[in-house]
């Protein structure tokens, strides 16, 4: 090997401490704040916190309006509204099975007591 090379070679070894050193140092911290945000609005944005819920909120998955958007609440409204429906007419279908003489609107006076008095 040439005295050159191994002159390179010494000094190679000899840096790489130094770049391992380097590599290893703490980034910078993070220092944005909500004023370095690039417009007023967002400023306000990033700077207010939003308010949570509360853990007494009475609110439950089967009442529509706690659904976020008037989408979901009209959504709930019309699932619930149909699942009512289907269930009214269930009823009536068993109620005049039972019954073979009973009308429509007597399965339906039946049902209507009967849900009342299960909701």
């Amino acid at each position: 090997m040439s005295l050159r090379r191994t002159l390179l070679l010494a000094a190679l070894i000899s840096m790489a401490p130094t770049a391992l050193v380097v590599a290893q140092t703490d980034p910078q911290s993070d220092t944005t704040s909500p004023s370095s945000a690039s417009s007023p609005h967002q400023r306000d944005a990033t700077s207010s916190k939003a308010p949570e819920a509360s853990s007494t909120d009475n609110t439950s998955s089967t009442n529509p309006s706690a659904a976020s958007t008037p989408h979901q609440q009209q959504s709930t409204k019309d699932s619930t509204r149909l699942a009512s429906k289907q269930a009214m007419k269930d009823c009536m279908a068993k109620q005049q099975a039972d019954n073979s003489g009973m009308t429509k609107a007597d399965a339906k006076k039946a049902c209507k007591a009967q849900m009342k008095g299960t909701g």
